[in-house]
């Protein structure tokens, strides 16, 4: 393996050669001409502003109702929302007396050219899906002869009794007005299955607030990376919607039915995970500033999948966008039945779920993305959800510098290790940013711990003498501090490679009793099988680790990214016990603690943020970008973007950290890059701090220059004042706008934003 991979790198490296040379020839002809150098391309940030990695601008226009209360009787009034009810469509209609819009499913036209199934599910208030006799699933709408539903109505809401008859399943839910907000929610122990059909989900309003075609100015919004936005547009063809569990799936029983997924083959075997749905919620907007609503899952969303289905996807003859959420009771799985074969069926026993959903209803100019935002940032703050840092509000911004200290190194008969960075060499670093004006650095140092980034045994807290004795990391941290920085020790505590646990032991198991792991096939990989720990492994190396290491701080790497139950025989662990017992691991940390992923369940214990996307996923259907989880996050915790030598580096990058409020971050080493091509960071091409320096100080004096006046400071607005130019407003009262086209944009009030530039306001 090994003579085959220098044999494949003296290759690439021959060709690249050849390329260079042709290059230079054809680039000396060429200055003869011209004297001019041509690379053959051109600055991209103009056209890239017209992508779905940006917002985009587009013209206001009025939304009028399209739905009306004829045939509905209302119901409930609480001089903010008014409720009307249908009995033969068991449908809802929502009057938003502030401004009288008119929100529900759909009518049952017959220019809609649905069938009555379709028709049945869009109209009505409430849909399941149940696995029949045979174990295949089926659906059926509230409105159908299968179900007879009971109602009883008070001054606040009404409980509904359901029952179906033939399928032996029965349930309750309960509907609420309070002020602004309508909830649906629904108790597990209602839920009776008295018959061989098993119950597997449930969806309220499937087609609440959907939209024929383009017939509504609007759009969706998903939390989708940064956020995304899917405007109503006119039907296409889609392979497939957004369907996210919320959280990312759990890897113990869910089907990985994402394309390019990483158990699948590929030609890029570096290929980057998808983004989760970071928060339990979608919102829906008819005319920018006039109408919209956020939905929110107050309970049961770790068995949440969050849909938003553009006109099209999944079915030509749908041609509305809609967004819903289904509760997930019981999905499929693989169930082992003998060492030789599995079976699939459904799960035996339900999830607890106890969903809880709930549409806060928004007006005029709240009723945006933006007002979303600011709307659920105060919720999560009356909860204490969100972390409760005092946040420095003078000086500058923290650079995050993620240094890499040692890494296994690959050998012919064992494995060595590659030192990358000493302490001392990491101290010189240091003193070349601060000679530079650069003393706020949030360091983290990976390969601390003996053995390397990748080599070390799960979970050990000795230090690595190579890199520097614990003294020595000590002095290092001392340093950062006395000049106003931190310095964090990175540890994964969720994923490990065969070196460095009992691959026969230590992993989780999966609901078919298999080790919980996902394979690249690629055999010239280090390690191209990684495994996924067990829960009651993990809990313990937490404790350890927080006793070992205290007065360090620490980055937990996917700590808060996977969520997953663990079937390990005599020792089962349900999603839900996984989130609690990780939680109250957590609370034990005498240290501040990072992560790189941003979900909900472990936030607030979030000193830090690393790698936060500044972009959705940008799936063809998604519109926009938008800057959603950073208007929620923004004044309660500092976040930081994606690593910029890591490929985050261009002008357009620099301004969208501007306009986003992300600090930088690099990640860098002493060695040089040459030193990564025998180990697991081989990917990373070019982490030689030398080479990069000077990217660093022009990097982070521009985006310290714009976001100085606004550290701690919450973001309240984002918009788009014209093609390619963006205004984010703070609450201190400060602007920062934006440019990325290549002429200067002068704002209403006389402010001048340079092409290619930002500026600041108040």
């Amino acid at each position: 393996m090994c003579n085959y991979k220098k044999m494949k790198k003296l290759g690439i490296l021959t060709a690249l050669m050849l390329v260079l040379g042709i290059t230079f020839i054809a680039g000396a002809a060429s200055e003869k001409d011209t004297d001019t150098i041509s690379y053959g391309t051109e600055d991209t940030s103009k056209y890239e502003v017209l992508t779905n990695r940006h917002t985009q601008y587009v013209e206001a226009q009025e939304a009028k109702s399209v739905l009306a209360t004829t045939g509905f009787e209302e119901k409930l009034n609480n001089g903010t929302l008014s409720v009307w009810y249908n009995t033969d469509m068991e449908a809802l209609r929502i009057v938003d007396l502030r401004s009288g819009y008119i929100w529900g499913c759909i009518d049952d036209k017959e220019e809609y050219n649905l069938n009555k199934k379709w028709t049945s599910r869009a109209s009505s208030m409430l849909y399941i899906t149940y696995f029949n006799l045979e174990g295949k699933e089926e659906s059926c709408a509230l409105s159908d002869n299968t179900f007879k539903a009971e109602y009883d109505w008070e001054k606040d809401g009404f409980t509904c009794d359901v029952s179906a008859r033939k399928l032996g399943i029965s349930f309750s839910f309960a509907v609420e007005i309070q002020d602004e907000k309508l909830t649906f929610s629904m108790k597990d122990e209602s839920v009776k299955e008295t018959g061989k059909s098993k119950l597997a989900k449930v969806s309220f309003m499937s087609f609440f607030g959907s939209v024929y075609e383009d017939t509504v100015p609007g759009y969706v919004m998903v939390p989708d990376g940064s956020g995304a936005l899917i405007r109503f547009q006119k039907t296409k063809v889609y392979l497939s919607g957004y369907s996210r569990k919320v959280y990312g799936n759990d890897l113990s029983i869910d089907k990985n039915s994402t394309a390019g997924n990483l158990n699948g083959n590929r030609t890029d075997d570096y290929a980057t995970e998808e983004n989760q749905l970071s928060f339990p919620l979608w919102g829906m907007v008819h005319g920018e500033g006039q109408n919209g609503f956020l939905a929110t899952i107050d309970s049961g969303e770790l068995y949440t999948v969050i849909n938003a289905i553009p006109a099209g996807a999944e079915n030509q003859t749908v041609k509305f966008t809609r967004a819903y959420a289904d509760f997930i009771y019981r999905c499929e799985y693989n169930k082992r039945v003998s060492n030789s074969k599995v079976v699939t069926q459904p799960q035996e026993e339900m999830n607890q779920v106890n969903p809880m959903l709930t549409y806060t209803f928004l007006t005029g100019e709240d009723a945006d993305y933006s007002g979303m935002a600011n709307i659920y940032r105060e919720q999560l703050l009356k909860k204490e959800l969100l972390p409760q840092n005092e946040i420095d509000k003078d000086g500058d911004i923290s650079l995050l510098l993620h240094v890499a200290g040692s890494e296994v190194e690959e050998g012919f008969l064992s494995n060595g290790l590659a030192t990358l960075t000493t302490v001392e060499q990491a101290e010189a670093m240091l003193d070349k940013l601060e000679e530079s004006g650069i003393q706020n650095i949030s360091m983290v140092l990976s390969g601390w711990n003996k053995g390397g980034y990748h080599g070390a045994s799960y979970g050990t807290t000795k230090f690595e003498k190579k890199v520097g004795s614990r003294s020595e990391v000590e002095d290092l941290q001392k340093k950062l501090e006395e000049q106003g920085g931190s310095l964090s020790l990175v540890l994964n505590l969720i994923k490990a490679n065969k070196d460095q646990i009992n691959v026969n032991q230590d992993p989780a198991l999966n609901a078919t009793l298999d080790t919980m792991m996902e394979t690249i096939p690629n055999k010239s990989l280090m390690y191209p099988d990684t495994y996924y720990v067990r829960q009651a492994k993990i809990a313990e190396a937490m404790k350890k680790t927080f006793e070992d290491l205290e007065g360090f701080d620490i980055l937990l790497e996917d700590m808060a990214k996977y969520l997953y139950a663990d079937y390990t025989i005599n020792n089962e662990k349900t999603r839900d016990d996984v989130r609690t017992e990780l939680i109250e691991t957590v609370e034990k940390a005498k240290g501040n603690l990072l992560f790189d992923a941003e979900n909900l369940y472990m936030l607030k214990y979030a000193s830090e943020l690393a790698d936060v996307p500044v972009s959705s996923s940008q799936y063809v259907y998604e519109t926009d970008s938008i800057p959603f989880l950073q208007m929620v996050l923004r004044g309660s915790v500092d976040y930081y973007a994606p690593y910029s030598n890591l490929g985050f580096y261009s002008d357009a990058s620099i301004l969208k950290m501007v306009e986003y409020g992300a600090y930088p971050s690099f990640m860098v080493m002493n060695a040089d890059n040459f030193s990564l091509s025998d180990t697991p960071l081989e990917n990373y091409f070019s982490l030689n701090f030398g080479d990069w320096e000077d990217e660093i100080y022009d990097v982070y004096g521009k985006v310290n220059e714009a976001l100085q006046g606004v550290k701690g400071a919450a973001i309240i607005d984002h918009r788009v004042l014209e093609e390619g130019v963006y205004s984010t407003t703070y609450d201190n009262g400060v602007h920062v706008y934006v440019n990325y086209n290549n002429e200067d944009y002068v704002t209403e009030g006389g402010t001048i934003v340079p092409a290619g530039g930002y500026e600041v306001e108040g």
